[in-house]
């Protein structure tokens, strides 16, 4: 980590987003999920002892079940065992789905006109899948990490909407409606933050992995990975608008040389697989 992140964590990310936010205390992670995601990181624990702490928690065991035997994931054979499901899906894999649904727990209650709670994980698991794919093409190498990042870069939107509904939601319709808008620059004006900066807080509080904070920090600039980005123009619809595949398909072809025919293919597979997802998530 470079100088700048240093003193950025030096900062205490709880206290900045009370500052910010008018004194809101942001929850905590699940403890089961957090004793998971701990044995998930350290190479010395056994599959065994990362699949008991999974099934500590039963909601948790058959979420990440229900998970893997989605399309989303083409096994095979369904499996029903939590420890192989923990083998086949390997460390990486496993925490892409733990953290999602840790952060679902832990986000405050939320429902506006704008955005719901369905619509929410709905877009959220559409900008995942869509983002694996296009990694899958651009930088496999980090295919997996692109799934989490690209579902998590707006953890913070419910938290403004829980916290501010009747300011935000004209935010978001106009962003939803006008394809030149830029929701950080109208976020910016309305509240003098923008949900990047507020996200990134909340990673930096839940010490989330360093590649999802950065992605959530500027999910919005091409300075992130290409597949990131490029999830970050899906807005909150229920189907999938033509102007805005359009409008993706364009940017892949312009930026990333990815031919117009195979990015609208990504984008409606993303969609599918995102269908069956958010069934899960929700």
């Amino acid at each position: 980590m470079g100088l700048l992140g240093l003193l950025k964590r030096k900062k205490n990310p709880r206290e900045e987003l009370k500052k910010k936010l008018k004194g809101f205390e942001l929850p905590y992670l699940p403890k089961a999920a957090l004793l998971a995601l701990e044995a998930i990181r350290d190479p010395h624990t056994s599959v065994p002892e990362i699949a008991r702490r999974v099934a500590a928690d039963p909601g948790l065991h058959l979420k990440i079940l229900r998970t893997v035997n989605s399309a989303a994931f083409g096994l095979p054979r369904q499996v029903t065992n939590i420890e192989h499901a923990v083998a086949l899906l390997g460390r990486a894999r496993l925490e892409s789905l733990l953290l999602p649904l840790a952060v679902k727990e832990a986000l405050p209650p939320f429902d506006a006109p704008c955005l719901d709670h369905t619509l929410f994980w709905l877009t959220a698991a559409k900008r995942g899948s869509f983002a694996r794919k296009f990694a899958q093409v651009l930088h496999p190498h980090s295919s997996v990490e692109a799934f989490s990042a690209g579902l998590l870069q707006d953890v913070a939107v419910p938290i403004i909407i829980h916290l501010s509904k009747d300011n935000y939601c004209p935010v978001l319709e106009t962003w939803n409606t006008d394809p030149d808008v830029d929701v950080t620059e109208l976020e910016r004006k309305t509240f003098g933050y923008d949900h990047q900066d507020i996200g990134h807080l909340v990673a930096e509080e839940w010490d989330l992995p360093a590649y999802l904070s950065e992605a959530i920090s500027a999910h919005h600039e091409d300075k992130v990975e290409p597949a990131v980005f490029l999830a970050s123009h899906l807005r909150y619809s229920r189907e999938q608008n033509e102007i805005e595949k359009e409008i993706v398909a364009e940017i892949a072809k312009q930026q990333f040389n990815i031919p117009k025919d195979q990015a609208l293919n990504m984008l409606l597979r993303a969609q599918k697989e995102a269908e069956e997802l958010a069934r899960v998530f929700l």
